[in-house]
């Protein structure tokens, strides 16, 4: 075979490829015009709070948690401006978001004292209580529901002539929020799982295993996929932490399933 015949390439080959650049580029562009329309539909009140979220996110990931820490307060500020979002789920995790962030540094700093760590853990459960406090509040004011009851309850506080919707579809902004509360309806009992398996881990490390036992249990009671609190639990009793499994990897489970 001389060199260039490598380089040719076959009808059905060329078909193939044509094919597979089209469907590339028609995802490329459904994905563009979805989020665009997904963004232009949030609520233009907070955006700015959802910016700082994404930026705490982006910066704790390069292990400055607390650095970030500002991302999140200046978050919580815009939240708690308008009455309609101060006690929003939102609030739960900037709460456990900084608590997780002081439960990692009192586990994993080797260079903390012993009171260093165990002033680390008492103020990682504070901000755990708060979590855990405003998730319950708010699935005792909305889990039950309808999509029909949020829009009735949420209608006082957002109205088409206020200044803030200006040049914005309204009809899509209020459709988006009754959508995302919804949705909330589904996650917030697994934060509060997620929050409960930090404030077992906490009771864990302040050696007090029986309170630490109660929250891995009320947590998969909540959640039961929750692996945190399976794992965690699993150790309490003696065992070893659980690994999971390849398919569970692969397929993990459908958060869409209440």
């Amino acid at each position: 075979m001389r060199f260039r015949e490598i380089f040719i390439i076959s009808k059905g080959t060329k078909v193939i490829f044509t094919i597979t650049f089209s469907v590339t580029i028609l995802a490329v562009i459904f994905a563009f015009f979805y989020y665009r329309n997904i963004n232009n539909s949030e609520d233009p009140r907070i955006k700015k709070a959802r910016e700082f979220l994404l930026q705490y996110q982006k910066e704790s990931g390069r292990n400055n948690s607390l650095e970030a820490f500002s991302f999140l307060d200046s978050a919580n500020a815009i939240f708690r401006s308008f009455p309609d979002y101060e006690s929003s789920f939102e609030i739960g995790v900037i709460y456990n978001n900084k608590c997780s962030a002081l439960l990692m540094m009192a586990l994993y700093d080797s260079t903390s004292k012993e009171f260093e760590k165990n002033n680390l853990l008492s103020l990682a459960m504070k901000y755990c209580d708060s979590s855990i406090s405003n998730y319950t509040a708010w699935i005792t004011s909305w889990d039950s529901l309808s999509p029909e009851k949020i829009a009735d309850k949420i209608s006082p506080y957002m109205k088409e002539d206020n200044p803030s919707f200006r040049d914005y579809d309204f009809e899509k902004i209020f459709e988006r929020r009754v959508k995302n509360i919804v949705a909330a309806q589904i996650e917030t009992p697994r934060r509060l799982s997620v929050s409960l398996s930090n404030k077992g881990t906490i009771y864990r490390h302040m050696m007090k295993p029986d309170s630490s036992l109660a929250c891995y249990q009320l947590a998969l009671s909540l959640w039961k996929d929750n692996r945190t609190a399976k794992s965690n639990l699993n150790v309490l009793m003696g065992g070893e932490p659980i690994k999971p499994s390849l398919i569970e990897l692969l397929f993990p489970p459908d958060k869409n399933i209440k």
